[in-house]
């Protein structure tokens, strides 16, 4: 077997809708549009170390509106090596997206912590892959493990100074029930694995502080659970990425390496048809997702490092 350098990639081209309309999306098909997440559909929940002697931390909820636009459609070739006199070929067709959210939390600690209504919370630009032709290549970090054909990525870039790559699969049928989301933690815990923390209380995670709202801050996901309720579903498309999947990973600047390391993400999305309530009407297109990063630094007053989930949930609908 000869095999030659690889060469450099094949270009890229961002598609009008008219030459879009043939290109196979797979599962990101649906999501080709603007996404609209109205006011306390989005939630924000993450412990960081705070003022509070005793306890140590300050547990934050942000309630959100969010804007997730998907387009255009954006095709990308790669040139692998020559093996054999044949020219290893990939080709990537995805989505360029962008993701805006804003508070609608009127709460003192929201005002306080500068996160009081209006202001922009997040903003985020990047691309959704899908990976028609994958090479399925043991992972790096763990060669012995069963080889998983990974057929979708996420890239990422976040102002705050950090790039994403997270690699995953798409699962497409409808489950028996509306079971599907499982568990969201939000309880931060040592980086050798224990949820025991000396000298931290768990008033700030048993005190709802939108409980009127109908939101769960110890598990972000029974809010989806609950939003999605008792419709119907006549398709379901569930895009499961991790930055610990294949050669995946978080880049920080180097202050966030120092002071507070994002070291890993990971995230499910469900494109959900849910049958229209009136009879013979259109399919609803909604997109619920749930998404966790670990932060690593140290509490409040100690050298002890401490992972800290920052949980992120919103369901939005496609706007018509």
């Amino acid at each position: 077997m000869n095999a030659s350098i690889p060469s450099l990639g094949t270009g890229i081209k961002v598609l009008s809708p008219s030459e879009s309309i043939d290109l196979d999306l797979g599962p990101l098909a649906d999501l080709k549009g603007t996404w609209i997440g109205k006011p306390f559909d989005g939630w924000n929940v993450i412990a960081v170390p705070g003022p509070q002697v005793t306890q140590g931390f300050t547990l934050e909820v942000i309630p959100y509106e969010e804007t997730l636009t998907f387009t255009p459609v954006v095709v990308a070739g790669n040139r692998g090596p020559v093996v054999d006199g044949v020219q290893e070929d990939q080709q990537l067709i995805g989505l360029l997206y962008e993701q805006t959210i804003k508070s609608v939390c009127t709460s003192d600690l929201c005002v306080k912590m500068g996160f009081g209504a209006g202001n922009e919370i997040h903003a985020e630009r990047g691309i959704l892959l899908n990976i028609t032709n994958f090479n399925s290549a043991p992972d790096p970090n763990n060669p012995s493990a069963p080889v998983t054909e990974l057929n979708i990525a996420r890239l990422a870039t976040v102002p705050h100074g950090n790039s994403i790559l997270a690699l995953g699969t798409a699962i497409t049928g409808v489950p028996p029930d509306h079971d599907f989301f499982g568990k969201a933690f939000i309880k931060p815990s040592t980086v050798d694995g224990s949820r025991i923390l000396p000298g931290y209380e768990e008033t700030q995670y048993n005190k709802q502080q939108f409980a009127d709202k109908g939101f769960n801050q110890t598990d972000p996901n029974l809010f989806l659970q609950s939003t999605l309720g008792a419709a119907q579903l006549t398709s379901l498309i569930e895009l499961k990425l991790s930055t610990k999947n294949g050669t995946g990973g978080i880049l920080n600047i180097p202050f966030i390496q120092k002071n507070v390391d994002a070291t890993d993400m990971h995230c499910s999305f469900w494109i959900e048809r849910l049958r229209s309530p009136v009879v013979g009407g259109p399919d609803i297109l909604q997109l619920q997702y749930s998404q966790t990063i670990n932060l690593v630094f140290p509490a409040t007053g100690s050298k002890q490092m401490i992972i800290w989930p920052h949980v992120t949930v919103n369901t939005l609908r496609k706007e018509k």
